[in-house]
């Protein structure tokens, strides 16, 4: 078979895929995959998608296919990918908005800080959440120079995967579990 050069196949897909109520098919199954992965990125946890909030890796990843789509199969046209980017940064602008005006709905969708270590005592309960494991727990501190975590007095599991640490003052720092691989007590 010898490849023909089509413009209207490249902008539009296939023939049977290029009437209009296709496009509105798109932009509906855009919005439910995005919902979608916007659900699973906050089930699974703030540890596992890094140092970006549950939106900018739905953003990332919902971009990152619709790209390469139109790019790999000649079936997908260019509008039917540049249709999927255009949906969703026009749902990830909008969700934006209206999480910055809701601040109800902004925290039960993005969450909050969570609070994994208070005056030197690692809250296992709420490790036992599933967004970060204690070993996972002890990296971040080592990664902030902490040797133990009786020099904490209080430690916040961010949104954005990062862990703030507020110390307490030299003089109340205490021995209670060290933070260093190979020592640490059960």
């Amino acid at each position: 078979m010898e490849y023909q050069f089509d413009v209207a196949r490249i902008l539009f897909g296939d023939a049977e895929t290029a009437d209009w109520a296709f496009y509105l098919e798109i932009i509906l199954r855009t919005l439910v995959m995005y919902l979608y992965t916007i659900f699973l990125a906050r089930m699974v946890g703030q540890g596992a998608i890094g140092q970006i909030g549950p939106f900018e890796f739905v953003l990332v990843i919902a971009i990152g296919s619709a790209a390469g789509d139109p790019m790999f199969y000649p079936e997908v046209g260019l509008l039917q990918g540049i249709l999927v980017i255009t949906v969703v940064i026009l749902l990830h602008r909008a969700t934006g908005f209206v999480l910055q005006r809701n601040k109800t709905l902004e925290d039960k969708i993005e969450g909050g800080p969570m609070l994994v270590v208070e005056n030197g005592t690692v809250l296992k309960k709420k490790l036992g959440s599933g967004s970060l494991t204690e070993r996972e727990l002890f990296t971040l501190l080592r990664q902030q120079g902490v040797r133990d975590i009786g020099e904490i007095e209080v430690a916040f599991f961010e949104t954005n995967g990062r862990l703030s640490i507020f110390r307490r003052p030299a003089a109340k720092r205490r021995k209670v579990r060290t933070t260093m691989p190979g020592q640490e007590e059960e």
